[in-house]
């Protein structure tokens, strides 16, 4: 089979996020099962390190990509090329999946959330009804899909993965991280991540002399200068800006704890990565982040969104812990691609479906 993933921008291994990880964990499998794989994005990267082909399209040149596959698989609530390759893939009979992964509703500009309601109406609720494959990553998902009343037609509940077999171990000797503790966020420097609120962890009691370690690059990253300047905190927060895989991973060995404060979440990937590295996580009780760690007993380390005070309180209690053995066996059995070969691989083997009444 010929599969066809579409996204707007593809970098697995250079900082692309999470989607990009998604998909690339799909490809590895495909692959490994015999299928030919094509990732096709307006912004791939041109990494040459897969068994699978990416492809740098224009809106213009998708059609031949949509003729070469057998399914394709669409990523990203609201993405308009996403949606343009399954708009083609329906005029030529082709198997479509999707997976929207995420969706962002707290945008402040009026004119952007009446803009998301038009899309959701016209565009959206077409794609939710007429995918063959809608791949929701959490139950949280479906139900709010079907409160906004987009309820998808034939959804498949299939949690974010990593591939572990691509998961970095850290060398044997690392240089330790400075501060005490040493906290380390990993992700996208965007308003939705709530980075400030790691950084305003740094004036709660017990910080005084901890550092925040922060990896990533994004369009916030001026406003999070901004807070740690004029909160006197500046000497206290490192932002490294593009690390690689490897470095990540060392980073995380050596690191006290990982912090998430994030608003929103799919499913977040690096939370996962984090707990099989073996390094304590706090995070924001949102369902992304609650859907991973629920699930392998770690209630203990979700704080309220927002709660400065209490994410301290969570921080002090998780810092002294290390990820247990059957804490990390649990993530392995549950979010790992690996654990998950048959599953995806019936999103594109079994027959075409009709549109449900």
């Amino acid at each position: 089979m010929r599969i066809l993933h579409v996204y707007k921008d593809f970098a697995p291994h250079g900082g692309g996020g999470g989607v990009a990880r998604h998909i690339h964990g799909l490809a590895v499998l495909a692959v490994e099962a015999g299928h030919a794989v094509r990732v096709a994005a307006p912004s791939a990267a041109s990494e040459h390190v897969h068994a699978y082909e990416v492809v740098r399209v224009s809106a213009r040149a998708m059609w031949q990509h949509i003729g070469w596959a057998d399914a394709v698989h669409v990523h990203g609530a609201r993405t308009p090329i996403s949606a343009l390759a399954a708009s083609m893939a329906w005029l030529l009979g082709k198997r479509l999946v999707y997976t929207p992964h995420c969706y962002y509703d707290d945008d402040p500009a009026l004119g952007k959330r009446l803009g998301k309601r038009c899309w959701d109406g016209l565009i959206e609720r077409a794609l939710l009804r007429g995918a063959d494959r809608v791949v929701l990553l959490s139950a949280y998902w479906q139900d709010y899909l079907t409160r906004r009343g987009l309820r998808p037609a034939h959804p498949v509940l299939l949690p974010n993965a990593v591939l572990e077999a691509q998961l970095h171990a850290p060398p044997m000797e690392v240089p330790g991280l400075e501060g005490a503790p040493a906290l380390l966020s990993v992700g996208r420097l965007d308003a939705v991540k709530r980075l400030h609120d790691a950084i305003a962890l740094l004036g709660e009691p017990g910080m005084e002399h901890a550092v925040l370690h922060v990896v990533g690059r994004g369009p916030d990253r001026a406003r999070l200068e901004s807070f740690a300047q004029t909160r006197g905190w500046a000497d206290r927060v490192r932002l490294h800006g593009f690390v690689d895989d490897a470095d990540v991973a060392a980073m995380a060995s050596v690191a006290d704890l990982f912090v998430m404060p994030s608003a929103m979440e799919g499913m977040p990937t690096v939370l996962i990565e984090m707990l099989l590295l073996g390094c304590p996580v706090v995070a924001s009780d949102i369902p992304g982040n609650r859907a991973i760690l629920e699930a392998v007993g770690l209630s203990d380390a979700l704080y309220p969104l927002g709660n400065v005070a209490a994410l301290a309180a969570c921080a002090a209690t998780q810092r002294q812990r290390r990820v247990l053995p059957h804490t990390i066996a649990q993530v392995r059995a549950g979010f790992t691609w690996e654990h998950m070969r048959s599953r995806v691989g019936a999103l594109y083997d079994a027959p075409k479906k009709e549109p449900a009444p």
